[in-house]
């Protein structure tokens, strides 16, 4: 196998990730294109293409604050239909070379079959289920349908009710100073300043607004009273998932059910793809109760898994 070259995904590599992640009909946000180009900062991520497979690593996955240095290189696991078995074996000698054991921190069931199967006793195993990724049926979000959403449904008509004038309009580059607006106002009210998580996913959010056309990313933006309130960022996973990146509301109108419409909205301009990957809770108690509310079909669960 040719020695890959380990580099900085750009959006050039869009089209090769989005492919790999169609050939294995994934549906993780891990394996999501977008959110390997716009998280490379952050997770120091780099991709290489070799053996009909595409690898990638990370040398800041698990860094906490700004202390990126002292954390270890994880890689994520390979995606393709090249030779697997040679793949992680270049894998485990990249790994020694920074010193360390090969480690996958967030594989699906799925890979996690493969490797317990294919390389018995190879690897250890830890679930991960602040990680899990919430998938929904789009269809379902679209609709509300029955008894179990009428709160979600409620939600709707009191801020209907209560913002008569109120319009969904699909995101694109020319409309991304409002989607940036709503962000800023949620940025001020949430505590953004001096927080490295919200500084880091606001220049996240910028970057993904500046290369909205260049990701071919989807989104949307609500208006009520003449302004934007609410907006959110999603892409393709592959032609039957989707992942929403992004969904941020104005704290006031939040209070009036904005994330409700914004939600449903979003879920009927992407009816063409079967599921939504709203991604994880990241072990928060609030997001998971509020993601449980949502009735997931699916709980994409993610392992650790460590030789």
């Amino acid at each position: 196998m040719s020695t890959p070259r380990w580099h900085e995904p750009t959006p050039e590599d869009a089209e090769q990730l989005f492919l790999a992640a169609c050939g294995e009909d994934l549906m993780s946000s891990t394996d999501s294109y977008a959110n390997i180009i716009l998280y490379r900062k952050k997770y120091k991520t780099q991709v290489c293409y070799c053996g009909g497979n595409v690898l990638r690593k990370y040398g800041a996955l698990e860094a906490s604050e700004r202390d990126i240095e002292s954390t270890r290189t994880l890689y994520g696991f390979p995606l393709g239909k090249g030779d697997m078995r040679k793949t992680i074996d270049f894998l485990t000698k990249d790994a020694e070379q920074n010193g360390m054991p090969l480690a996958f921190p967030l594989l699906t069931d799925r890979q996690k079959l493969y490797l317990e199967t294919k390389m018995p006793n190879r690897f250890t195993f830890t679930e991960r289920r602040a990680d899990s990724d919430y998938l929904y049926l789009t269809k379902s979000l679209a609709e509300l349908p029955g008894g179990k959403y009428h709160k979600k449904k409620n939600h709707i008509s009191q801020f209907m009710r209560k913002h008569p004038d109120t319009e969904y309009r699909p995101l694109s580059k020319e409309l991304a100073p409002d989607a940036l607006s709503v962000e800023n106002e949620w940025f001020k009210a949430n505590g953004g300043d001096g927080d490295y998580d919200k500084e880091i996913e606001f220049e996240i959010i910028k970057e993904a607004l500046d290369l909205f056309d260049e990701l071919n990313l989807s989104g949307g933006i609500l208006y009520a009273d003449g302004k934007p309130v609410a907006m959110t960022i999603a892409s393709a996973i592959t032609g039957y998932a989707a992942d929403v990146h992004f969904e941020k509301a104005v704290p006031e109108y939040d209070r009036d059910g904005a994330y409700a419409v914004i939600n449903r909205e979003l879920a009927k301009a992407m009816i063409r793809f079967d599921y939504l990957n709203r991604e994880e809770d990241l072990g928060i108690e609030g997001l998971r109760k509020a993601k449980l509310s949502y009735h997931p079909d699916i709980l994409l669960a993610k392992w650790r898994a460590e030789q």
